[in-house]
């Protein structure tokens, strides 16, 4: 995988980390944000190729984030949840994204998404 920009955005670190750590290993250069806001602020300048996107962020929600995003670049999408609720997976779905995943998902499956967009 080439030097392509990921944005990710999860409020649980942990998990984030972890991420990105798989992301970085297979060679993405990984933009991390916490919260709605300091995505937005961190995509601003920043050409992206793929949005990896929580669906419940303490600030906003990942549809609202990505509907930003989209104003400005067209960009694949991921949104992952534990929790969301039907209402909020459906507006994730009608944007189109690249799928949405359910926590835990398999790391395979995570990997095979990123790649088709990636490599």
């Amino acid at each position: 995988m080439s030097r392509r920009a990921v944005l990710l955005v999860d409020d649980n670190v942990a998990f984030r980390e972890s991420l990105a750590c798989l992301l970085a290993d297979d060679g993405a250069e990984i933009c991390e944000a916490s919260n709605g806001r300091e995505a937005l602020d961190k995509a601003r300048d920043r050409a992206l190729d793929l949005a990896i996107l929580d669906l419940n962020l303490p600030d906003t929600t990942g549809v609202q984030v990505y509907t930003e995003l989209m104003r400005e670049k067209a960009t694949p999408c991921i949104f992952m949840t534990a929790e969301a609720e039907a209402a909020l997976v459906d507006e994730a779905k009608a944007l189109n994204p690249l799928d949405v995943l359910r926590k835990p998902f398999e790391l395979a499956l995570f990997r095979t998404l990123v790649r088709r967009v990636l490599l």
